[in-house]
């Protein structure tokens, strides 16, 4: 189909197996769920650096993008998904954890600054560029004492992973929602709201 939108959703995580399941790495479990749920199969790129499945309608084709890279380095990942390709940065959206956020809420936004987030700080150094969204997934403040660097490599406590679940999957609907109405998507995911985690 001529016209078909292309748009780019990217999941940052450290890839390996120490790291599974903590705070950093929502934002590609947020993808993996989708994937998932709408059995798109995701394969490692002849580069290796990146994971890419496509979920395709009649109005559009969405790439996911998984990097095989550590966080610090979601640049390089993205480096190679983009080379030889004319990108629209405002069709690209990169999901990501925040510890700035309150844990479970959500904020779809375009062009802002890093935040400190080293994955995202990684991406704009090499697209020179912050005009693409972001789907930031709070994790909360760390604890008085506690190294934000420390926490976010931490895996959520038993009384947080009940709510997490539900989280993924309204993270994941947002995705769903995006390529078919992007203010739909923002107002989605501001209005989340959790039950006080005890």
């Amino acid at each position: 189909m001529e016209n078909k939108k292309n748009l780019i959703f990217v999941g940052l995580w450290n890839p390996q197996k120490e790291y599974k399941k903590t705070r950093h790495n929502i934002g590609a479990d947020c993808l993996f769920n989708f994937s998932e749920k709408n059995e798109i199969n995701l394969k490692t790129h002849k580069s290796g650096k990146f994971q890419i499945g496509t979920y395709e309608t009649e109005e559009y084709k969405l790439d996911l993008v998984i990097p095989m890279v550590s966080m610090n380095n979601s640049g390089e990942a993205i480096k190679e998904y983009i080379k030889n390709k004319n990108i629209n940065y405002e069709n690209m959206v990169v999901v990501h954890d925040d510890i700035d956020l309150g844990f479970g809420r959500l904020r779809l936004k375009i062009g802002s600054s890093d935040g400190g987030h080293n994955g995202i700080k990684s991406i704009n150094n090499i697209i020179s560029s912050t005009e693409y969204f972001r789907l930031r997934i709070g994790v909360g403040r760390p604890p008085s004492g506690t190294d934000p660097a420390d926490y976010v490599l931490s895996r959520f406590s038993p009384e947080e992973i009940e709510e997490v679940k539900f989280l993924l999957e309204d993270a994941t609907d947002i995705v769903k929602v995006f390529p078919k109405d992007k203010e739909m998507a923002i107002k989605q995911a501001s209005e989340r709201r959790i039950i006080d985690v005890v």
